[in-house]
């Protein structure tokens, strides 16, 4: 997440196993619901948020996981960005 510029919402010391929140990208293409129901459509489910008055979006990393099913949302996650031609730390 962090090679892609996405800045989660506590530091890793204090951060939950269970479940990560992320700011969203400040990207002005970016849009959380075509974000979510994007992701949705590849069969990768995330959570919306909202911490007290900052909006955040939220990864749950319990169940049977392996290391595959992180990648495999995080590719996702990647292509999701570049179809909504949200600028990537990586494109520069």
């Amino acid at each position: 997440m962090q090679r892609l510029g996405l800045v989660p919402f506590l530091n890793p010391e204090i951060q939950s196993f269970i479940i990560t929140a992320f700011h969203p990208p400040t990207d002005p293409a970016f849009q959380f619901s075509e974000f979510y129901h994007r992701l949705s459509d590849r069969g990768m489910i995330i959570y919306p948020g909202k911490l007290t008055r900052v909006g955040t979006f939220r990864i749950g990393t319990i169940g049977r996981l392996f290391e595959t099913d992180i990648a495999q949302l995080l590719h996702a996650i990647e292509d999701v960005l570049r179809d909504m031609s949200c600028s990537l730390p990586l494109d520069r």
